[in-house]
């Protein structure tokens, strides 16, 4: 009886001093990618309103992502941009196609269920430069709300939608400004 009350002090005092701690991963603020002339900052990727992954670890599926729209939007410069011209974005928010759903023991991990009602949307501040000079600059909020129309050709690029969305805004924004 009399060793449970030092057993129980000790413990209290362990939990005080902090050997009881917890294994916390550190909060990402930003997130530099590029592919050729195209540089983005992921600005606060903790407060995205879905990028949320469904069977890797959430920091490498963010890097996978980040990194795969980023080669997206440089493949399509690539095409379209001459000498010296940068194009910089800055990330505020991006909310992937879907909702991830949980599947209640059905599978180890939830998954992502894509419908009408989850339509992929990004925001963005960007910048267009030529030889060091801002061309165009501006602020973006993009959705795209018709992505499941049309004829979805069978794919297994990663991220469609939001691909093609940043591809979309592109050609639609940037390469005009490049006259």
């Amino acid at each position: 009886m009399n060793y449970r009350l030092p057993l129980l002090g000790t413990l209290v005092a362990a939990t005080l001093t902090g050997c009881a701690t917890t294994n916390k991963q550190p909060v990402v603020e930003k997130v530099l990618t590029h592919d050729g002339d195209v540089n983005i900052i992921w600005q606060n990727p903790a407060k995205f309103s879905d990028i949320r992954s469904t069977t890797f670890l959430q920091s490498k599926f963010q890097n996978y992502l980040f990194t795969e729209l980023t080669d997206a939007l440089g493949h399509v410069a690539d095409h379209h941009f001459g000498k010296n011209m940068q194009l910089d974005l800055q990330v505020t928010n991006l909310d992937l196609a879907g909702d991830v759903q949980p599947t209640f023991g059905g599978t180890a991990e939830d998954i992502r269920v894509v419908s009408q009602l989850y339509p992929p949307k990004i925001s963005f501040d960007y910048v267009l430069r030529r030889d060091g000079k801002v061309v165009k600059s501006g602020s973006e909020k993009l959705n795209d709300m018709n992505f499941l129309f049309g004829i979805q050709p069978i794919t297994s690029d990663p991220f469609p939608y939001e691909r093609e969305m940043l591809q979309n805004w592109f050609l639609q924004t940037i390469k005009p400004a490049l006259k």
